[in-house]
């Protein structure tokens, strides 16, 4: 699903497509037609299957959410499903003012997808801003491409109230076993990276700070830099100190001698004491 297409040298939107014309996806340049619905809003379709296009596989939800943000900014700030050629990417939307791209994620996506989209927009000079469904991320079992954005700037979103948030949280064993409340961001707020005023911030703020140039109003980044929450930050990086330490696996070692010493060990000493009874 599209919201946009090409008409030989024309960028149209679905809503003024006509019904029964073929028009070009603008990805993989496969024929696709409008379709619109009395509970539906119009966007295109492709006419035959095409798993490896990225817009083909966006799903109505995908949709809702780039126009929801697309109406917090003002008109034509934000363009919806912009080419880049060179690099042969679709941003879902495009802030060509700050060099921002709005990567809206609504479905699983590998580690290596998210690397090569990060990497590819940062050639064509913009940065990458992931907003995550938290109806599918920031669970309690951690998706490996989550741990990865989420040292990244990425934040989640709430589709239903249209509410974008960020929050300080602490993995560990594949998990996220702490995670504190919302904090609310205002997205056409950017701010330009600068150096932390100090080095004991907790390791989620330090990753983060490292991957991106800019981090917005509201967020953990944002909260980070501000004096009053001194002491809240020194809290939470107590609280990765010894969670990583109670979540900790055992090293390849331990295990051995575990399962071919100590185990064998005392299940003899189990079985002495049977038959001592």
């Amino acid at each position: 699903m599209a919201l946009y297409a090409c008409d030989e040298d024309d960028y149209i939107y679905a809503a003024s497509a006509e019904p029964a014309k073929e028009y070009w996806c603008i990805e993989c340049f496969g024929t696709v037609k409008v379709r619109r619905g009395k509970d539906r809003f119009p966007h295109f379709y492709h006419t035959q299957a095409s798993p490896r296009c990225r817009l083909y596989s966006k799903s109505e939800d995908h949709l809702v959410a780039q126009l929801q943000l697309q109406n917090l900014f003002p008109p034509g700030e934000l363009r919806i499903e912009q080419p880049f050629l060179p690099i042969n990417r679709v941003a879902d939307l495009c802030w060509e003012k700050e060099k921002l791209i709005f990567e809206i994620q609504c479905s699983k996506l590998e580690v290596p997808e998210a690397e090569s989209r990060i990497r590819d927009y940062r050639t064509a000079g913009y940065n990458v801003v992931w907003l995550l469904d938290d109806r599918l991320y920031n669970r309690k079992n951690l998706r490996p491409s989550e741990e990865f954005l989420r040292e990244h700037i990425s934040y989640f979103f709430h589709l239903k109230h249209s509410k974008y948030y960020d929050q300080f949280e602490i993995f560990a064993d594949n998990k996220r076993v702490k995670k504190g409340k919302p904090l609310y961001i205002n997205l056409q707020r950017p701010i330009p990276m600068r150096p932390p005023d100090s080095d004991l911030l907790p390791k989620q703020i330090q990753r983060r700070v490292q991957n991106t140039s800019k981090y917005f109003l509201g967020d953990r980044i944002d909260r980070a830099f501000q004096p009053p929450f001194a002491l809240i930050l020194e809290n939470w990086r107590v609280l990765e100190i010894h969670l990583a330490k109670k979540y900790k696996k055992p090293s390849r070692w331990v295990l051995w001698l575990n399962r071919h010493l100590l185990q064998p060990y005392l299940n003899l000493l189990n079985r002495i004491a049977v038959w001592m009874d």
